[in-house]
């Protein structure tokens, strides 16, 4: 009875699993780039819904306070369902000045900090 004492990957498999992850980590990077300039061409930053500011209360429980139509709302969200608390004839807080993260880079750091919140 023989032992087979060849390695369980040679080379070429080697080979042809890094050539794989390298396609795989280039096809995300040219979506992430294809999705930030078909986001710049449709104007995101024309929103007639903004939120001004947001607070977590717990771990799936938000405080939104939210800007439509010259009023601003407050907002409780969960889980399971979201409620209207308030509504403000006048602004409590102006909006922030939206500034668009440039490119995919400035989009990812975005989306990691509001994780974050």
């Amino acid at each position: 009875m023989e032992i087979n004492t060849a390695p369980p990957f040679g080379g070429s498999e080697l080979l042809g699993f890094a050539s794989s992850l390298i396609i795989v980590i280039g096809v995300i990077a040219i979506l992430g780039w294809l999705y930030s300039r078909s986001r710049s061409f449709g104007g995101g930053s024309n929103d007639v819904i903004n939120i001004v500011a947001s607070r977590a209360l717990g771990t799936r429980e938000r405080l939104l306070l939210v800007e439509v139509a010259d009023k601003q709302l407050l907002v409780g969200m969960t889980t399971t369902q979201v409620q209207t608390l308030h509504v403000f004839e006048k602004p409590v807080v102006e909006a922030p000045a939206v500034t668009e993260p440039s490119g995919f880079a400035g989009r990812l750091k975005t989306a990691l900090l509001e994780m974050k919140r």
